[in-house]
């Protein structure tokens, strides 16, 4: 396989490869983000969490690896009236040029290899303003890569490593466990995951 499985449904406008609706965690807990704020969505994909956050009148930048994904989703972003500030890129060659109030990941850091993303999770702490947030999610070695996606899957994370990682921060929300998804095409898969959502204080 040449390609991720979600490259061929980034092309079609009429499909959304993981969901329309943003993700659980930041759906739940948009409500901490009273204000508007700067905000920095890392693998974005079709932009389903950079396009709600854009409609809560915050200001997003948004980069993704995926050409196809970031056409997708300013089309989509452009059909409801919203700016993002969109752009490709490799989350390997991407450096901070401004400090930011929230930070976006999900199903993205498990991608590249363990010194690329342990390298951009240190510099987006630095480049995170006091009483700034990240929502972050990814898949852990709880269950080996699907086999579709392990060929694009170089760093699962050990169950734990996330939250360590943020030692001195606040943790909001904590959760770690399985679950089970569907994708246009009928391609099905089950994950183990965690997530959490931190708040910088000091």
């Amino acid at each position: 396989m040449d390609k991720p499985f979600w490259e061929k449904s980034y092309q079609d406008k009429n499909v959304s490869t993981f969901s329309k609706e943003p993700t659980a965690d930041l759906n739940e807990y948009v409500h901490i983000l009273n204000e508007p704020l700067l905000v920095l969505d890392v693998g974005c994909g079709e932009g389903r969490n950079s396009i709600f956050l854009a409609s809560k009148n915050h200001t997003v930048d948004a980069f993704d690896i995926s050409e196809a994904g970031i056409n997708k989703a300013k089309s989509i972003a452009a059909n409801m009236n919203l700016h993002v500030n969109f752009w490709v890129k490799n989350l390997a060659e991407f450096e901070f040029t401004k400090e930011y109030d929230v930070i976006l990941s999900h199903g993205v850091l498990h991608l590249p290899e363990k010194q690329i993303r342990d390298k951009f999770i240190a510099e987006a702490q630095k480049n995170t303003r006091i009483n700034g947030f990240h929502f972050i999610g990814v898949f852990t070695n709880r269950l080996p890569a699907t086999p579709d996606n392990a060929p694009f899957t170089k760093s699962l994370f050990d169950v734990g490593e996330l939250p360590e990682k943020y030692n001195g921060w606040e943790i909001i929300h904590h959760l770690e466990g399985i679950f089970s998804d569907e994708h246009p095409g009928g391609v099905k898969h089950e994950h183990a995951y965690e997530r959490i959502i931190a708040k910088k204080i000091q």
